[in-house]
């Protein structure tokens, strides 16, 4: 098959799933292209300045063609259209690729539109993914005023009908996504099916071997932490929407009492926040790295927190063999299944809790060991393709 993925954005040190699943389809046999605008991701965002571009570099890169990891890479121009963002050549490039299946990366963007309304026009078969949680879209908590419920009406009887008429099927990744997609954006539920993100296992993989516990402890003394500590990882933007100051708190007080807790925080964020995370010994921050350089930083931990709202990253430090600990309101309860804990949002006493619960080297041992197996067997990007890849041949076969 020919397969085009077409997502708004992309960079190349991320870990997002533009960055593994051409990849794993590829190497399926199948031709793959990824098309993308000339942006790094959050290249419009406020923050991208002071939060990404020390990372990913300026906001917007060349355009051109690249071959790598089997697939190809198609950079656009990015123009805008009534304050939105499109990709300025789209329907020229499917028209000279006529892929078999288009894939659009996410629903509510110009990009998915235009791929769907284009369709029927150059013959292909079109899915869509679906990547908004309830955590980022107050609605679907009951959190809307009547204009906005007026217009999420709206949107689902016009541009929600439009893409489901042209949809396959669309894929939530959540099932508080796909309850998104059939209250807010007009999805019919025959339509929907919920497909995980997912994770590359031949990178993201425990510590097994004497190589890999070496380089643990070699991590481990460059960052100042000793074999007994135990070490929480939290990796992302150093943001009051992900909440890491809470993990940071409450490390700092288990630290007070004597308790061996050390916070490592890999990300980015304000210098305020810098400096709160890292205003005492136990905790220390480090600056973003490429997606290939994480596995080792997840090895040399023991616990990883995210206190706030659903990360790609909990499925690699899962895979990583790390026990992880999440808030009480994420919808993804499948990731921390037998390998993991919840806390109440916000909480520093119950996060305090849940760290101590977790400071048994047998019990994190246990639930890292199945945290890392349910990666291998139900989360993995070579194993996710083979679902896509399987719906794409159901659909080109009810053409025939």
């Amino acid at each position: 098959m020919k397969i085009a993925l077409v997502v708004d954005w992309h960079s190349e040190k991320m870990g997002y799933s533009d960055n593994f699943l051409p990849k794993a389809l590829a190497s399926l046999g199948h031709e793959v292209h990824l098309i993308s605008s000339n942006g790094q991701v959050y290249f419009t965002s406020s923050i991208y300045k002071d939060v990404f571009e020390p990372f990913l570099g300026p906001p917007i890169v060349d355009c051109g063609v690249e071959e790598r990891d089997g697939y190809t890479l198609h950079r656009l121009p990015h123009a805008t259209f009534r304050g939105k963002m499109r990709i300025k050549g789209l329907a020229k490039k499917l028209r000279t690729l006529r892929p078999d299946i288009v894939q659009a990366g996410e629903f509510t963007c110009l990009t998915t539109y235009e791929a769907a309304f284009l369709k029927k026009m150059l013959g292909y078969k079109f899915f869509v993914e679906c990547h908004v949680h309830a955590s980022v879209f107050p609605p679907a908590n009951g959190i809307a005023s009547a204009k906005e419920r007026f217009y999420w009406n709206m949107y689902a009887a016009t541009i929600g009908k439009m893409v489901n008429h042209m949809s396959e099927r669309c894929y939530p990744i959540s099932t508080d996504a796909a309850d998104i997609l059939a209250k807010f954006f007009g999805i019919q539920k025959n339509k929907i099916a919920i497909r995980s993100l997912g994770v590359d296992t031949d990178l993201f993989k425990p510590v097994s071997d004497e190589v890999s516990r070496q380089r643990r402890s070699k991590i481990r003394k460059e960052l100042g932490f000793s074999d007994s500590d135990i070490v929480c990882v939290y990796t992302g933007r150093f943001e009051s929407c992900k909440n890491p100051l809470c993990l940071a708190h409450a490390i700092k007080k288990l630290a007070a009492i004597g308790e061996p807790f050390r916070g490592l925080f890999i990300g980015c964020g304000s210098e305020v926040n810098r400096d709160k995370i890292s205003d005492s010994s136990c905790c220390i921050t480090h600056p973003f790295v490429p997606v290939k350089e994480l596995p080792k930083f997840y090895q040399a931990g023991d616990i990883a927190v995210w206190p706030k709202q659903e990360s790609t990253s909990q499925l690699d430090a899962a895979a990583c063999g790390l026990p992880l600990i999440l808030s009480d309101k994420v919808k993804v309860k499948e990731r921390i299944e037998g390998n993991g804990l919840t806390y109440r949002e916000d909480d520093i006493e119950d996060m305090i809790r849940q760290l101590l619960v977790l400071r048994d080297p047998v019990l994190r041992q246990k639930m890292g060991a199945c945290g890392a197996d349910k990666m291998r067997r139900s989360f993995s990007w070579h194993n996710i393709a083979k679902e896509y890849a399987t719906d794409y041949e159901d659909a080109l076969r009810k053409t025939g």
